[in-house]
């Protein structure tokens, strides 16, 4: 069964992370001590570094990564936990590659599928995550496509193995008439020119 975190003060989720946009980004291990310096001291206000290092604010040393740096750039946060959301919940989105807009039955389904835990743990879980993507922006989330480089007069390079691909999008704006014999021409005239350009192609 997968081990999926949650935090029992699912209320407190957004206190917790509107605190982390205050407070420089931590160059010490976040743990309960650290988490009490902010002024979370309760005895469940820990179980949120679980959640932390499962979407990757924070890695298996307990130290804050350049996910959570990215965080911190107001105008990036709702987009960089948006990604650390989509990483932690991998599963999940492979599911329902809209998870986030999902409602709380259909991941109450999943999150009990994959863990066999008691309602009120799975229930946590759900508002967890949910509590999570409203603070999240999943349509700034992903990562602009890489240019293409080239070097010197080689060209574009390419990875080993991979094919190029070229795609043509061809367009028609036929005039309106009743008259099908109209359309039959045009449709004939294109079938001709591209059958004509596969051939000159071979």
């Amino acid at each position: 069964m997968s081990e999926i975190p949650y935090s029992p003060l699912t209320g407190k989720i957004k206190e917790y992370f509107d605190k982390f946009q205050e407070v420089a980004v931590p160059e010490v291990k976040i743990n309960a001590e650290w988490l009490g310096i902010l002024g979370f001291k309760g005895g469940n206000d820990w179980y949120i570094t679980k959640v932390l290092k499962y979407i990757g604010f924070i890695d298996s040393s307990g130290m804050a990564t350049n996910l959570w740096r990215e965080y911190k750039d107001p105008t990036r946060s709702r987009a960089a936990l948006a990604q650390g959301i989509r990483q932690g919940y991998k599963n999940l989105f492979a599911t329902y590659p809209d998870a986030h807009r999902k409602d709380k039955e259909a991941l109450y389904a999943f999150f009990s599928s994959k863990t066999g835990l008691a309602k009120k743990t799975v229930d946590l879980m759900v508002t967890t995550f949910v509590n999570l993507c409203q603070l999240a922006d999943f349509e700034k989330e992903a990562p602009p496509t890489p240019t293409p480089t080239f070097k010197g007069g080689e060209g574009l390079r390419l990875e080993k193995g991979m094919i190029p691909e070229i795609h043509i999008n061809i367009q028609l704006h036929l005039p309106p008439t009743n008259d099908s014999t109209v359309y039959d021409s045009l449709f004939k005239s294109l079938k001709k020119h591209l059958l004509s350009a596969e051939e000159n192609e071979s």
